[in-house]
């Protein structure tokens, strides 16, 4: 059944997000609001509340906790599967946020990180690719 989160909301809305308790759940939000509303919503599941939530299909950059990298707030970095999807959320966060960040391969081979720093570097081994 889907119900209205009490911990997650909408980047831009700032609205509660509809969670689903499953994936195939949530699989048939999507579908009923693609059908409905031409949209393209994909299911995916949240770090945050563990429920399913819905995202535009553009908008969907999959990634998971570096368990060997930690960002400045000593937090593990999250790990995109490609480049590409490290620059698709970079290029988000841009848009929503105004910050700008540079994308860089796991020095441990777990995927790629986000940095603040946006000049080609090289520390630990770190490269801009």
């Amino acid at each position: 059944m889907s119900q209205k989160s009490q911990t997650c909301f909408g980047t831009k809305s700032a609205k509660p997000l509809t969670e689903y308790d499953s994936k195939q759940e949530a699989q048939q939000g999507a579908n009923h609001a693609n059908k409905m509303y031409q949209q393209n919503l994909v299911p995916y599941q949240c770090d945050k509340c563990g429920q399913w939530h819905l995202a535009l299909g553009n908008r969907q950059t999959p990634s998971k906790p570096c368990h060997r990298c930690t960002g400045t707030d000593g937090k593990f970095k999250e790990a995109y599967q490609s480049r590409e999807d490290a620059q698709k959320r970079a290029n988000i966060l841009q848009e929503e946020q105004g910050v700008t960040l540079g994308v860089y391969a796991c020095e441990h081979g777990n995927g790629w990180h986000l940095t603040k720093e946006t000049t080609p570097f090289n520390k630990k081994k770190r490269a801009f690719k």
